[in-house]
């Protein structure tokens, strides 16, 4: 049994609420309807929180204890999430995404990682599409000069949050 299942199967709960500044963020998009990726969903509060706007999400975990609990809300709520349980390394998102979450996420894969996936998730986001990355300061500087030379504009770089757009 992984890290995650331990947790998310003594608190159903675990990481609470969406955030403020992430609500903020996805509150104002220029596009309220569309395919959001939420890689690393665990119980899917930023999944929940995006289908309720009318989003359909993709929500990706490699612990099955969080997505059955996601799912289970999914199906109660009608809410139009597709649970994806896979490893994020393994996966690979269908072309067009108009936005890409990674909230908590990278700090979870090896360093050699992290750049590789998000270089490939890059490539399956459409043209005027976000990226959110909101993480530990420690591991954003390699994931920032990725951004940087893919040539993407950042709307936020502060506080632990790259919010980029895709021009």
């Amino acid at each position: 049994m992984q890290k995650y299942d331990k947790i998310y199967a003594k608190d159903e709960s675990y990481f609470g609420h969406t955030s403020k500044q992430f609500t903020t963020l996805f509150s104002n998009l220029d596009f309220d309807s569309g395919t959001i990726l939420d890689l690393g969903a665990g119980q899917g509060r930023d999944a929940i929180f995006l289908a309720k706007r009318g989003y359909n999400v993709i929500a990706v975990d490699s612990s099955k204890v969080g997505l059955d609990q996601l799912q289970e809300r999914v199906d109660t709520e009608n809410l139009p999430i597709e649970v994806v349980h896979v490893d994020a390394l393994g996966y690979t998102p269908p072309q067009g995404l108009d936005a890409i979450v990674a909230d908590r996420f990278f700090h979870e894969l090896p360093n050699n990682a992290r750049v590789k996936l998000l270089q490939r998730m890059l490539s399956h986001l459409r043209v005027g599409g976000y990226m959110l990355i909101a993480d530990e300061k420690s591991v954003l500087p390699n994931l920032r000069d990725t951004l940087k030379k893919e040539k993407f504009e950042f709307l936020r770089d502060k506080n632990g949050i790259l919010f980029t757009y895709k021009p």
